[in-house]
């Protein structure tokens, strides 16, 4: 059965139809506010707040995000949001709308690219137009696809992947201008678009005249077709890569992922992840604003090699299938090649999340999903294919809207929302957080801080958790422990501004309003964007209006909460530059010097500030300076000692503790503390022979500090090692 000529008339039903589908699924996402992400990209982002900054959009990669540490360029997306906010400031009614019309728009070039350029029919008896329309509303209707949708900030995938498949559309067919505008807005929407090329030659090659190209060469020999269709994308992709190298800094996606992802265990990670798609849009049970995914940290891991094998098997089946069914060859590459930006070698924030498909699903699972269908109903319906097939896309799309319809109710309330993140990804400390962080908006604090515990126990580094606690610890008049809490998120991040605008919250709390500002100054520092910052400035700025005690504040904020040694000891040298009998900055660039391991240079300020400190009386820290400048050796010892037990506790890096905890017993073989931790690093790095040398070492000097508690570590790794 052969498919007619489809009417203008059949398409403009076809559009009603869709239309309305897409309206009855997403009817209630309206309500749906701004969340997670859009706080930094839109509801805080000033970029967005004017149609005077849409030059800077284009070139300011600053522009993107509220925090410094996540620059990116994707003018037109921002400037679809400045669009919205000129119309709507932040009610959310005219993002959803547009959200809507774009979902709309996309599905809809789905339908034309199945109908005219993907699908081939092979004797098929379910008309092509019919399969062009139920492709489009799998895709419109998929609940993977809900999150693009409804959620906000992630238009960057539904507007980026409506231009791609406009650009693809018209490259096909032969219109250049069109093509390259539409492969332009996507480029400049998100990066992804990159790959619209190699999908051009994918479709190229799969849907080659195999009567006139029968073998590969033969068709690479006639390259001057491949040339005309693929010079002006190239072009456009090398352009845009120019202007997207040029303007980001080089370290732009330094702070996207986690220091220990390396590119070879992100693409490890990414096989599973993308089975995982799959069946999200099989079976959708774990949809969720923030997945908890494990790595692929080995490729022994049957997580990776079981992945992998999959995917191979599928690719070799589709190449398999390829000469009768192209169709079924290129959807499997679309889905491959369209999410390759972001899942093979370049490690981001998130292993995956629900809106990173969106493109994929478009020609790739949509597509074989339909095939799968059709080879189905032509077994078990011969001579009613067109019937069984039309009721099986029907009850398929019929059920897909009361997921829809659920979801879009979750989103309707931030709480909901994450409470169901929770149940979903329960070993996701964001979760936890930020279902914490609204449980405490709601004045709920006992349950509050049990999120925000249970966030700490999955996370124990997590500097946004200490962030809350701060707050938390506020709101019941803790003030000394939400100062505790905003130091240790800025040890956490300290080029993180958001951390040192809480650590001034907490300073301000306590009275010290110099800390505070210096806090705030950092902050803008790191970041100029930064409102919260900018408003505390200039509310405390009156009270600070002394450059010397300015810097003081900057350099003591440096040296006890950044733990910025250099910076502090900039600061400190140019009080004295001013003042240079100042007794303040001349003590603590002394120490400023020596935590930076410049003792010798040190030597002198000591010198000073014990001269200093009898002048003022001061016998304390007279003393104190005496004692440094007759044993110098102890200053490196207390500088080695913190850095061996910050690598070794907190960073996790045992050969670089055993480094420091070594540079100590070079100067004290007999140091308590540096035998011990030396003796954890080593066992920790399996140095194991090492390490019992050393546990014997200790097991003596334990006994004679009578230090009950050590004495038993020493005993059972001793016991352990026999």
């Amino acid at each position: 059965m052969s498919d007619r000529s489809p009417s203008r008339k059949a398409t403009l039903y076809f559009a009603v139809i869709l239309g309305v589908s897409i309206v009855v699924a997403f009817a209630n996402s309206f309500p749906s506010g701004f969340h997670f992400d859009d706080n930094y990209g839109i509801v805080n982002n000033p970029s967005i707040k004017s149609l005077r900054n849409v030059p800077q959009l284009f070139l300011d990669p600053h522009a993107y995000w509220t925090e410094h540490t996540q620059p990116d360029m994707r003018p037109i997306l921002m400037l679809s949001y400045a669009i919205n906010y000129a119309v709507s400031e932040l009610r959310p009614w005219s993002y959803h709308a547009l959200n809507l019309i774009i979902h709309f728009c996309a599905a809809f070039v789905v339908f034309f690219l199945v109908r005219d350029h993907i699908w081939i029919e092979r004797g098929e008896p379910v008309p092509k137009t019919l399969i062009a329309a139920s492709v489009a509303l799998f895709f419109a209707l998929a609940p993977l696809n809900n999150q693009p949708v409804v959620y906000i900030w992630a238009r960057s995938a539904l507007l980026c992947t409506a231009f791609y498949l406009a650009g693809f559309l018209f490259y096909l067919r032969a219109r250049p201008v069109l093509g390259g505008l539409f492969h332009s807005l996507a480029l400049l929407t998100k990066a992804i678009a990159v790959t619209l090329p190699v999908v051009l030659l994918v479709h190229a090659f799969f849907y080659r005249d195999r009567e006139r190209h029968p073998r590969v060469i033969d068709w690479l020999r006639d390259w001057r077709p491949l040339v005309r269709l693929l010079a002006l994308p190239a072009v456009l992709n090398i352009l845009y890569l120019t202007y997207r190298f040029t303007i980001l800094p080089a370290d732009a996606h330094a702070g996207r992922h986690a220091e220990w992802v390396t590119p070879i265990t992100w693409f490890m990670t990414q096989w599973s992840a993308l089975l995982y798609y799959v069946r999200l849009f099989v079976w959708p049970d774990g949809l969720s604003i923030d997945h908890d995914f494990p790595y692929a940290t080995s490729l022994l891991q049957f997580r990776a090699w079981g992945a992998l094998l999959v995917i191979l098997i599928w690719v070799g089946i589709a190449l398999r299938l390829a000469k009768r069914y192209p169709h079924v060859a290129f959807a499997t590459f679309w889905f491959f090649l369209t999410l390759a930006p972001e899942s093979t070698f370049a490690p981001l924030g998130e292993v995956i999340n629900d809106h990173r498909p969106y493109i994929a699903s478009s020609l790739g699972l949509s597509v074989l999903l339909a095939w799968l269908f059709v080879m189905i109903v032509q077994r078990v319906a011969p001579g009613r294919e067109v019937r069984a097939y039309a009721l099986v896309a029907l009850v398929l799309c019929i059920a897909a809207i009361p997921v829809h319809l659920r979801r879009n109710w979750e989103w309707s309330e931030p709480l909901r929302l994450w409470e169901s993140t929770v149940r979903t990804s329960p070993g996701n400390s964001r979760a936890w957080m930020n279902a914490g962080q609204l449980h405490m908006s709601r004045g709920d604090r006992a349950t509050a801080r049990v999120y925000f515990e249970r966030a700490l126990q999955l996370s124990p580094g997590y500097p946004f958790v200490y962030m809350n606690l701060s707050a938390l610890e506020a709101a019941e008049g803790n003030v000394e422990a939400s100062l505790n809490a905003a130091r240790e998120a800025v040890r956490l991040r300290p080029q993180l501004a958001l951390t040192h605008v809480y650590l001034g919250a907490a300073f301000e709390r306590t009275g010290a309003q110099t800390e505070a500002a210096a806090a705030y100054r950092h902050a803008l520092t790191l970041n100029p964007r930064e409102e919260g910052a900018r408003r505390a400035l200039e509310r405390l700025e009156g009270g600070v209006t002394d450059p010397e005690a300015k810097r003081m504040a900057e350099g003591l904020y440096a040296l006890r909460s950044r733990n910025d040694p250099a910076a502090a000891a900039e600061a400190f040298r140019k009080v004295l530059e001013t003042t240079p009998d100042h007794y303040g900055a001349t003590f603590h660039l002394a120490l400023a010097l020596d935590e930076q391991g410049r003792s010798e240079e040190a030597t002198s300020f000591w010198e000073r500030t014990a001269a200093l400190a009898a002048g003022y009386g001061d016998a304390k820290t007279g003393e104190f300076a005496k004692q440094r400048l007759q044993n110098p050796a102890a200053a490196v010892t207390q500088r080695e000692m913190k850095a061996g037990v910050e690598a070794l506790y907190q960073k996790s890096d045992a050969a670089a503790a055993a480094g420091h905890f070594r540079r100590v017993l070079a100067l004290n073989p007999d140091h308590y503390g540096a035998t011990y931790q030396l003796a954890v690093a080593l066992d920790r790095t399996g140095a194991r022979a090492e390490a019992r040398q050393l546990w014997e070492k200790m097991l003596p000097m334990a006994e004679q500090a009578r230090d009950a508690e050590t004495l038993a570590v020493v005993k059972k790794r001793l016991a352990e090692g026999q």
